[in-house]
């Protein structure tokens, strides 16, 4: 949590952030990448947090889950599953590599 003048500031900047609804299409989508993607069935939000940044063109998916979404395998074989269906595919990465750490 931290001190309550920084909890504050957090939650003041992300009060402007749009929130994103779920639609047909982003939970269409997270079905297919559960299974082209050969997540396990207890990952099906890992599948729609990729969904939601896809759909929602994204420009960067910044996540910890190295398990699921942040590795090297799951990128690249995001982007051909993409690819063959012409759906963006944001730049996905950890907040460390994004800020260069």
């Amino acid at each position: 949590m931290g001190a309550s003048n920084a909890v504050e500031k957090r939650l003041q900047i992300v009060s402007n952030f749009k929130i994103l609804k779920a639609s047909p299409e982003v939970e269409a989508i997270a079905k297919i990448y559960l299974s082209e993607l050969n997540f396990p069935q207890k990952a099906i939000r890992d599948a729609a947090h990729l969904a939601f940044a896809c759909i929602y063109k994204l420009d960067y998916l910044l996540t910890w889950n190295c398990a699921h979404i942040a590795n090297t395998e799951v990128r690249s074989q995001l982007f051909k599953i993409n690819s063959k269906r012409n759906i963006w595919t944001p730049t996905i990465c950890t907040p460390e590599e994004l800020m260069g750490i």
